[in-house]
């Protein structure tokens, strides 16, 4: 396999690859996701637009709902689906396994009256039904182990692999094209992923999920994908953005402690009287984020601050996101500056000694590997992800190549190219617990 090979060529090496040593008549385990990884399989659309339910016929997706962030109740509210010609407008329950909802009372629960789906991984038993306690039947969609493969990674679905150690085995030659078809693999499902999303909630605003989703870092990247989604491009118009996306976050207080400078009770006089008006508008239960450890710079008010001036210009940075739009793209992001931002981490903190970027080029090209070249299949953006180089190595990356593959002389340079960190990502969710 050679670099000049199309993208989804590669793949197809890798899937192949896939199907030899997990073939698909080999028994899948469900994997034991948690109600955060479940709910996001439905969010991200990844469960399906359009599935066959056990007895009532093929339930399409029209709207994907919102994440419960409480514990009691459906993983999944307010989505909308058809099903049997008739637009179902309610709840989605996510379980590992139909029973799930006897084991957890479910049936006896009032918050789970208004469940309109039931999407579990592993196959009922036979004649088995999931009604409320009104003895209402649900549908039942059992999501695909092909959906599931791409998802999950191999390694959770199949807990008797035997190909782990094989990849230690590989000639210098080998190894290079197993990374680029595993590189490929994924950026196709990313691709297929965030086309499908696309095709619910718009490309704008799953563009608008993705940014603020890199913009979080591993920490908040949950909480922000969520906050865009409250505060979505669309509610956004006509709207102070910095006001409605720092108030649905939850970081604007109604008076600041006396400590803080005359700049900053300035500025929140502004967006404080803008946010009080509509805060009835983005009324949601209170999002998790994560403060510590935070580098002060990278505080999610900071963050969010980024997102705000980001949703003000859209339209501009949309067309951008693209193989051909991505050095423009970079210096537009990294030049977005706001007057009170540059200089302050928090609304109540001592200002910074010296101006600082609001997104920095490691954050852009974070964009640009995870989101923007996956996303672009064209041949030009295939190439320019194979020589495109990484900011930095993280430790947990090199950990899992020496796993994958022994001590090898080739592997730090290696790991300096973004396909190559994508590429490990794969082959760990594939072949490693």
């Amino acid at each position: 396999m050679t670099p000049h090979l199309g993208r989804s060529e590669t793949a197809a090496a890798y899937e192949q690859l896939l199907q030899r040593v997990y073939p698909e008549e080999k028994p899948v385990v469900a994997p034991r996701l948690s109600r955060d990884e479940l709910a996001q399989l439905w969010l991200d659309a990844r469960a399906g637009l359009c599935c066959r339910t056990l007895r009532h016929g093929i339930v399409r997706v029209s709207d994907l709902g919102t994440a419960n962030l409480s514990t009691d109740g459906p993983t999944v509210l307010r989505a909308e689906i058809e099903c049997e010609g008739h637009r179902l407008r309610g709840d989605i329950a996510l379980h590992l396994r139909a029973e799930d909802w006897e084991t957890e009372r479910c049936g006896e629960n009032p918050a789970y009256d208004n469940v309109v789906l039931h999407v579990v991984l592993q196959s009922p038993p036979t004649a088995w039904f999931t009604r409320t306690a009104t003895h209402r039947d649900i549908p039942i969609a059992v999501v695909p182990p092909a959906t599931l493969r791409a998802v999950c990674g191999c390694a959770r679905l199949y807990p008797e692999r035997k190909a782990g150690a094989l990849l230690r085995e590989l000639s210098g030659e080998r190894l290079l094209a197993l990374l680029r078809s595993a590189a490929a693999y994924r950026a196709e499902h990313k691709a297929a992923a965030f086309e499908q999303k696309a095709s619910i909630i718009g490309a704008e605003q799953a563009w608008f999920e993705a940014w603020a989703e890199v913009l979080g870092y591993a920490a908040n990247k949950r909480s922000m994908r969520l906050l865009a989604r409250r505060a979505s491009l669309e509610s956004l118009q006509g709207r102070d953005a910095e006001a409605v996306l720092l108030g649905t976050a939850g970081f604007l207080q109604a008076v600041l402690p006396e400590r803080t400078t005359e700049e900053a009770r300035t500025y929140h006089r502004r967006v404080w009287g803008a946010w009080w008006q509509q805060r009835e508008t983005f009324c949601f239960p209170p999002l998790p984020w994560v403060l510590s450890p935070v580098r002060p710079m990278n505080h999610p008010t900071r963050r969010v601050a980024a997102l705000a001036l980001s949703a003000q210009q859209w339209p501009r940075l949309v067309p951008l996101m693209n193989a051909a739009g991505a050095k423009r793209l970079t210096e537009a992001l990294c030049s977005l500056t706001h007057a009170f931002w540059d200089t302050h981490c928090t609304l109540d903190a001592a200002p910074l000694r010296s101006r600082c970027a609001l997104v920095g080029q490691a954050r852009a090209a974070d964009f640009l590997a995870n989101v923007v070249y996956p996303t672009d299949r064209s041949t030009a953006a295939w190439e320019t992800y194979l020589a495109l180089r990484a900011h930095d190595v993280p430790a947990r990356l090199a950990k899992l190549a020496v796993q994958l593959f022994g001590e090898r002389p080739e592997l730090p340079s290696l790991l300096r190219r973004s396909y190559v960190q994508q590429a490990l990502l794969q082959l760990a969710a594939d072949f490693m617990d």
